[in-house]
């Protein structure tokens, strides 16, 4: 079976961005890999915890959400919210990753997006998280980089981009994405705003669609 694997910086980035892609388009014909490169345990907004109880807290809350949609596995990286840098043994990582999962298609933040005009979708974990996949998409696809079979993605979908060319219906899986939303319970005390904000703002009307995703798609070619 094809296999798809979705990136995100933190617990729930996911579920702001592409789930409802996923679930009207490729539940059917693909294995769905959820990867979380940072545990999310600075967004935690229930109460005061240690860490590793608010690491516990939000990454079980992400599991019960790729559960709803039937994902085949979700992957945690374990690094600090707010934190994530661009090291090497991420790119590594995450290049190893592909390799063994073999995806035909990425889902993952926009590298593109660098107009630093919204401090919540730009801030440094998604901005690192964005540019080591794509670099990691070009490393896979090499012979010589890294161990292992190289495997070249064939199209990878960003999100959370200023620049979109792509936009998907959702306004019949509107409200499946707003159950996923509601798993992340830690993160959202007053789950009305994150409701009002989902539907008018980020999956809001887009022609004569109630509610949409927008992506900027990259076909990646194999040069010789």
């Amino acid at each position: 079976m094809k296999s798809i694997i979705c990136f995100a910086a933190h617990p729930d980035d996911l579920e702001f961005s592409c789930t409802g892609t996923l679930k009207k388009h490729f539940m059917d014909d693909y294995e769905i890999h959820f990867v979380i490169l940072t545990n999310g345990e600075n967004g935690f907004k229930a109460g005061e915890m240690e860490r590793e109880e608010r690491v516990r807290i939000r990454q079980q809350e992400q599991r019960e959400a790729g559960k709803m949609l039937g994902v085949n596995e979700v992957v945690f990286f374990d690094n600090r919210d707010g934190f994530l840098e661009y090291t090497e043994k991420l790119r590594a990582d995450v290049v190893a990753l592909i390799k063994k999962i073999r995806p035909e298609i990425i889902f993952s933040f926009d590298p593109a997006n660098n107009s630093y005009d919204d401090i919540n979708l730009f801030h440094r974990d998604h901005r690192v998280a964005a540019q080591v996949v794509f670099d990691a998409c070009f490393a896979a696809k090499n012979f010589w980089m890294y161990p292992g079979e190289s495997h070249r993605v064939s199209r990878v979908y960003f999100y959370g981009c200023k620049e979109p060319d792509h936009v998907v219906d959702i306004s019949d899986v509107i409200d499946f994405k707003l159950s996923m939303l509601a798993c992340h319970k830690s993160q959202f005390p007053d789950f009305s705003r994150v409701e009002k904000l989902i539907r008018e703002k980020i999956s809001p009307p887009h022609g004569s669609y109630a509610h949409a995703e927008t992506f900027r798609i990259l076909e990646i070619e194999q040069r010789t």
